[in-house]
């Protein structure tokens, strides 16, 4: 089989069979014949938790030029060669996701009707994982090039607000924390997620189409440890299909996961899933779609050289089809690399915590709204959170909103509400806690190195013991074993705060402890508040510790996503680091 086609006559998909390339296996096994069939993928919502199976229909053979059913949204092909002895062999297998235009012709001709009068902007966000600015500019100059084209702009003083992925896309699509939205509901139970006020509902109440896909079903935003959506979260959503063929499918791995998977890069599904949804609807409906992509970056910084040209490649192609002449596009990341070699080098702390964040405006966008692409211009070079990304999707809804006031408080980011749009100027002397940045991820206080200082050793053996104790309290000293501080790598003292003061009392400061323990030599990262005067901790929750090295094969015993990072099961102690 050939790529599929789609008839723009019709507005439906075509299953093209080209015979002529099978034509030499053929012949070398006699009078053999091709035989091509499919099966419809879909998801199963009957199920309680659909996000993580499918329904597999039964084969039907494939006819030339054969129309896709409208109502097909993935499905298998299978190609055989079938010999005289009636034996049939596989000769090609393939996955296809397609985005059927299903939009009611009256919504498409007023669309079109009313854009020559008002600009409904269309939303692409594209997101790699652990991808800091720092690493663009090293490791993929061709994406980064493309990136400074006029009317991109980067938020150079873009600061995460969470640990990891999860925490700090919460914040981005709706305007959430993740303690925050455990104080109305569990997330690893199943309708939690569907509860929550994501940005793409939003869109889709203002007659948005809407399209999310995600690579790498295993550690999948929304999946990981988490029962994912209960009910399909937008218009055209590529989990179902990418769930099948991981588990039917042969699996590549390279940089830490399913890097092929049968005939394409796990990626490419997610892109290509990306291309059909800008040629479907760019000039049909105003569009909201979310990319985002694991395989190449998620473990390894180094992914992302390998990376470089195939998105750069893509990037081109949405050019060519015209997205950035009439969208919004967003390039982001969720933070930079947080373990490993990359997070221990001496830029390792602003990697982490900056995460790449470019934002491109049309050029009607521009001449429209000079005012909203000025603020943005100025805002490059301060302080910005995901909290404010969530704020601006919210701004591109109502255009007309003069000044952050205008935002009714249900609109606010639920846990900063003074976070503002970009659109808007910010505060030059903004300070992390105007912008909802914790002090442990703040990037902007000067901190004064004190490693040698007397006291720190107390600190980290004051750590270890609130570690031990929380195992404890959280009943898994059964299964993770005890730790014993070996040593201090690095400690630092902050002379300014999150609040852009000094400390109050000088016996209280906030520091950075870096340590070393035992067993298994994991290395921690915690932001702690010390008296130096009752030997105290104040404030440290172990939840909130960072670990500098991977827990991967240290933590299988448990499945609270945390909480792995500081177990270290007492059944891995014979499996090497």
């Amino acid at each position: 089989m050939a790529p599929f086609e789609f008839d723009f006559e019709t507005h439906r998909y075509r299953l093209p069979l080209t015979e002529h390339l099978a034509k030499p296996i053929m012949n070398r096994k006699g009078n053999a014949t091709l035989e091509c069939e499919y099966q419809d993928i879909s998801r199963d919502n009957s199920d309680q938790k659909p996000d993580n199976t499918y329904n597999q229909l039964r084969s039907r053979s494939i006819e030339q030029h054969q129309f896709v059913p409208n109502n097909t949204d993935y499905m298998i092909t299978s190609c055989y060669v079938r010999d005289v002895t009636n034996h049939r062999e596989l000769l090609q297998q393939d996955a296809i996701s397609f985005i059927e235009d299903r939009l009611p012709k009256k919504k498409v001709k007023d669309f079109v009707k009313d854009e020559s009068e008002v600009h409904k902007p269309s939303v692409l966000i594209m997101g790699l994982d652990s991808t800091s600015r720092i690493n663009l500019r090293r490791a993929m100059p061709s994406v980064y090039k493309f990136v400074r084209q006029p009317g991109w702009f980067e938020m150079q003083g873009y600061n995460k607000v969470g640990d990891n992925t999860f925490p700090n896309l919460l914040a981005v699509l709706t305007g959430d924390s993740e303690k925050g939205v455990g104080d109305y509901c569990d997330v690893t139970k199943p309708g939690c997620l569907d509860s929550l006020n994501f940005i793409w509902k939003r869109f889709k109440a203002a007659n948005y189409t809407t399209a999310f896909a995600e690579d790498c079903s295993s550690i999948s935003t929304f999946n990981y440890l988490k029962p994912g959506f209960v009910k399909q979260p937008t218009d055209y959503y590529l989990r179902p299909l990418l769930f099948a063929i991981e588990k039917q499918f042969k699996v590549t791995k390279d940089f830490g996961f399913a890097y092929c998977v049968g005939r394409h890069l796990s990626f490419s599904y997610v892109w290509d899933f990306g291309q059909q949804f800008i040629d479907r609807f760019l000039g049909r409906s105003p569009m909201f779609g979310f990319l985002w992509s694991n395989s190449f970056t998620h473990d390894y910084y180094e992914g992302a050289t390998a990376l470089d040209n195939l998105l750069w490649k893509y990037l081109k192609s949405f050019e060519e089809s015209n997205l950035f002449q009439k969208s919004i596009v967003i390039l982001m990341s969720d933070h930079g690399h947080r373990y490993n070699t990359l997070r221990r080098a001496s830029t390792g702390y602003f990697e982490e915590r900056m995460p790449m964040m470019f934002i491109y405006l049309p050029p009607w966008f521009r001449r429209e709204y000079p005012h909203l692409a000025t603020n943005l211009g100025k805002n490059q070079n301060r302080l910005s959170s995901n909290y404010d990304v969530y704020m601006t999707l919210q701004h591109l809804l109502q255009l007309d909103r003069k000044s952050v006031d205008e935002f009714p408080d249900k609109l606010r980011a639920r846990q900063c509400k003074s976070c503002q749009s970009l659109f808007f100027e910010l505060p030059f002397n903004r300070t992390c806690q105007m912008a909802g940045i914790e002090e442990k991820w703040c990037c902007c206080q000067p901190t004064e190195t004190i490693t040698n200082s007397p006291y720190v050793s107390t600190i980290a053996e004051a750590i270890v013991q609130r570690m031990n104790e929380h195992l404890v309290n959280h009943n898994l000293s059964d299964l993770c074993h005890n730790f014993t501080l070996d040593y201090v790598e690095k400690a630092d003292r902050k002379t300014i705060l999150s609040n852009g003061l000094r400390p109050a009392d000088k016996n209280e400061q906030v520091y950075i402890i870096v340590f070393e323990t035992i067993p298994k030599n994991p290395i921690f990262e915690a932001t702690v508040r010390w008296n130096r005067r009752t030997h105290r901790l104040l404030h440290f929750d172990v939840e909130d510790l960072s670990r500098l090295t991977s827990y991967k094969n240290d933590a299988n015993c448990i499945n609270r996503k945390n909480a792995k990072k500081y177990c270290i099961c007492k059944d891995s102690l014979s499996t090497p680091n």
